[in-house]
This record gives structure tokens, sequence and C-alpha cells, in this order.
């Protein structure tokens, strides 16, 4: 028990504000080679991450949303991005019914 009461006790909070996730969560995706960081801009608001931009790749949707998801203080990520298929130019949004709203 002492032990556990030691680690609590040495974590230091992290900040949860609006613009600590956002700067955390660019933290994380700028360490990923495949994430489109400069195609993307991310919006928090109130604790809820709005993900606006493009993908060339539709498998990195996915896992953007995962590292909004784990990073503490996030109520909610929002994902407005669309998907640029890379052959046609050819852009696609995410259907209504699957797009979060404000």
């Amino acid at each position: 028990m002492r032990a556990l009461a030691g680690v609590v006790a040495d974590t230091k909070p992290v900040p949860t504000d609006d613009a600590a996730i956002r700067e955390r969560l660019y933290a994380e995706l700028r360490k990923q080679p495949w994430a489109p960081v400069n195609l993307i801009n991310i919006v928090v608001r109130n604790g809820v991450v709005h993900l606006w931009g493009a993908l060339f790749d539709e498998r990195h949707r996915g896992a953007i949303c995962v590292a909004a998801e784990n990073i503490s203080g996030v109520k909610a990520v929002d994902d407005h991005m669309v998907w640029v298929e890379p052959m046609s130019g050819m852009v696609i949004s995410m259907p209504e019914e699957n797009t979060p709203g404000f």
C-alpha cells in the first residue's frame, strides 16, 4: 500500500485544458511517421476534440481518433475529416449518420 501511495504522490497532474489537449495530440501525431499532421486541423472545445482535414489513407482515420481518445481530459472525438482517393482526387466524406454533430 505504501508503494502505491508513493507512486500516486510522485505523479504530477497532466493539464487537461483545451489548449493542452490540442498540443498533446499534435505532439503524439508528430511522433508517427504515417500521420498527415500538416493536413489535419485539431480544434478542442470543452474537452471535445474536433478533427478536420484530409486523409489519403482511410486507415489513418481510426488511428487518429484513437490517439485523440487516449489523451487525458478528452470527453469525445468528432471526426469531420474527409478521405481523398489518391488516384482520382475524389473527396469522400463520412456518411451523415456517422458524422457526430456540434
